[in-house]
């Protein structure tokens, strides 16, 4: 049986919050789709899952290097450099093709938050 407990809400947040910052780099990207030599940049979900399999693979404090090992969700990726002239490697038409999904997605998990919180206002009696 699924949890809808605070392991569901924390999971929810995490990913609501990944969206959030990817939302910022994105909008960093559109904003300097002219500036010469500007590099497109965007955050990995790689870093994600691998923080989240970390933490769930740690079944004894001793499994494996715990300090910092930790310390970033997501990790910033760099795009080529552009074939334009000026060296800029943001192509318009892509960034906002991926802020329209990331946007989306965003909108999605918070629905689903938001009814995961209906279901728990529910079992403990208010509506």
């Amino acid at each position: 049986m699924p949890s809808f407990g605070t392991d569901a809400i924390s999971a929810l947040q995490s990913a609501m919050r990944f969206r959030q910052d990817r939302e910022s780099i994105l909008a960093a990207n559109i904003a300097n789709a002219d500036t010469p030599g500007y590099r497109r940049r965007d955050l990995s979900f790689d870093g994600v899952l691998d923080a989240t399999q970390q933490r769930l693979d740690r079944t004894h404090s001793g499994h494996l290097a715990a300090p910092g090992s930790e310390a970033r969700n997501a990790r910033v990726e760099l795009g080529p450099r552009g074939t334009r002239p000026d060296g800029n490697g943001v192509d318009l038409d892509q960034e906002l093709v991926q802020a329209s999904r990331n946007a989306g997605a965003f909108i999605d998990q918070a629905n689903v938050l938001a009814r995961v919180s209906m279901l728990i206002r529910t079992a403990i009696g208010q509506q």
